[in-house]
């Protein structure tokens, strides 16, 4: 008789059945307030298909909890203490998650039921100990490079170098393919000489190119690429056109044979160099920080303390960007 309900429970229960083999209470399923509030009927679906699967750890301890508004976490911890953790964005892939988290290896080829293929979490941190379970050898979401996305920035920050000191804005497109990064750049300068003196503005176009390092919850970006630069006219530049037309008029001469004694420099061939540190790579809206530089010609003003574009200089800079997640 013992025998016989010993095979219908486990033929009904293969899980606590393997639980009693092992002298162990069973899955312990916890979970906060706010994961039961969102969910109420989930822990009775996940105890119920945990129950009936016998081939899950049935001595795991299994902890859900509610991070922020949508952001379920998914903690087992093994009767060795080991313990795993992911992050998942919605009810459906919780079960999917502990089943693969909860998977044992040394079940017979024979009586092992083909399992459906998990789907990679969105975020997740590494097992605490080593281990040979199949889930937990293959690479983590947080290493998975996007394999496409795109993204538009705004940038602000300050450069200096070669006598000058410039400040300006800015706004930067790129495109991601599987780490690399291709995008545009546009960003005005206000450029004054150390020493004092008229400000100077400038214009900047830039094609980038560069690289994307996944590092979690971080994300580092080195870019290079050609620019072209156009310098514009000082503070005083409208004052001293305004003279030279005076000047014309009196004597008689068609203004625009007048030239103004400081031009506009013609488009120059710049070198941008720059690499920022983002944060929250897998959000929709997130900020960096970073630092730049840039080499290139400048055409020199005819009063050497007056701003003009550096033929060098470096700075830092800090913006927000909105991009796929």
């Amino acid at each position: 008789m013992a025998a016989a309900l010993v095979a219908i429970r486990a033929g009904l229960c293969p899980a606590a059945a393997l639980a009693a083999e092992r002298g162990c209470p069973g899955i312990t399923i916890e979970s906060d307030a706010g994961f039961r509030g969102h969910w109420p009927d989930l822990l009775e679906r996940i105890q119920d298909e945990l129950s009936a699967r016998a081939d899950v750890d049935a001595c795991a301890r299994v902890d859900l909890r509610l991070d922020g508004d949508a952001i379920i976490t998914v903690s087992v911890t093994l009767l060795d203490g080991r313990a795993a953790s992911r992050d998942v964005t919605g009810p459906d892939d919780v079960i999917p998650i502990l089943q693969a988290l909860l998977l044992v290896p040394d079940v017979p080829p024979a009586a092992a039921a083909p399992s459906p293929p998990t789907p990679a979490a969105p975020r997740g941190k590494a097992f605490s100990e080593g281990t040979s379970r199949t889930e937990r050898d293959q690479p983590s979401a947080t290493t998975t490079e996007r394999s496409l996305g795109v993204e538009l920035s705004l940038i602000t920050g300050a450069r200096m170098g070669d006598g000058q000191l410039g400040v300006g804005a800015g706004a930067l497109s790129l495109l991601e393919l599987n780490g690399w990064l291709i995008g545009f750049e546009g960003r005005a300068d206000v450029y004054r000489a150390l020493g004092g003196g008229d400000r100077g503005t400038a214009l900047e176009l830039a094609i980038l190119v560069g690289r994307r390092l996944d590092l979690g919850g971080l994300a580092l970006d080195l870019s290079a690429g050609p620019a072209v630069a156009m310098q514009g006219f000082g503070s005083s530049q409208a004052e001293v056109q305004r003279m030279s037309a005076t000047m014309a008029q009196m004597a008689e001469i068609p203004p625009l044979l007048v030239q103004p004694t400081d031009p506009r420099s013609g488009p120059v061939p710049r070198l941008l160099l720059g690499a920022r540190l983002g944060f929250s790579p897998h959000s929709v809206f997130r900020t960096f920080v970073g630092i730049d530089g840039e080499v290139g010609s400048a055409l020199a003003r005819s009063d050497p303390s007056s701003a003009r574009l550096p033929r060098y200089s470096v700075g830092f800079s800090l913006g927000a960007s909105l991009g796929t997640p």
